[in-house]
């Protein structure tokens, strides 16, 4: 998680340590909040491509970044074209992916759909836009947000929804139970688990 422009180009190995890839796990980033988008595209492509060397030994599949203003992205993959496989837009609480959606497309960027976020603000109709799902390439799932932070999936609206995005994917796409207290992120794995084998879905 690399949620603060300067915090995190201070990393150091205590907070990055060098035996992480010895884990056998996969990796990806979520970009910070803070991008200095107010300065121009090209400065928010260098403190990316900062963080991505930064973060190479770990070799992150891709990164997940808040959408910027329409036009933004278009200027920052001017500058950095190579970023186009490897950023995965998120709907966040602000606004869903609509109003960005041709330039996601006419970039070939991807999604990262947080589940959460489309159910607590109302943001079904993202699932509507042309090739979205195609698109989708990280899924954040818990029950929604409340008071207290993410929910745990117990408290999801309607589970089958989950079931028919799960349906409609590829299968290769990253799934993130994106709880922060290990008690209940434990229970909404068992939770989840006993959903997917109830709908027949192959899982890890």
């Amino acid at each position: 998680m690399l949620l603060e422009t300067r915090g995190c180009l201070e990393y150091d190995e205590l907070d990055l340590p060098a035996d992480l890839p010895g884990l056998g796990l996969g990796y990806h980033a979520h970009l910070p909040l803070d991008l200095p988008w107010k300065d121009g595209p090209a400065a928010v492509g260098d403190v990316i491509f900062a963080l991505e060397q930064k973060i190479a030994f770990l070799r992150p599949r891709g990164y997940v970044l808040h959408p910027p203003e329409p036009g933004d992205l278009s200027g920052l993959l001017r500058h950095r074209p190579s970023l186009s496989s490897k950023l995965w837009l998120e709907n966040t609480r602000e606004g869903d992916l609509c109003k960005l959606w041709d330039e996601i497309g006419a970039l070939g960027l991807g999604v990262c759909l947080d589940v959460g976020h489309m159910v607590s603000y109302g943001q079904e109709r993202v699932m509507d836009l042309p090739g979205f799902f195609e698109r989708v390439r990280i899924l954040h799932i818990y029950g929604g947000e409340s008071e207290r932070g993410h929910a745990g999936l117990d408290r999801l609206p309607d589970p089958n929804q989950l079931r028919d995005i799960l349906l409609r994917l590829k299968g290769d796409e990253t799934l993130v139970v994106e709880i922060f207290s290990l008690e209940e992120l434990g229970r909404s794995l068992n939770l989840l688990q006993s959903w997917l084998l109830g709908w027949g879905l192959h899982h890890d």
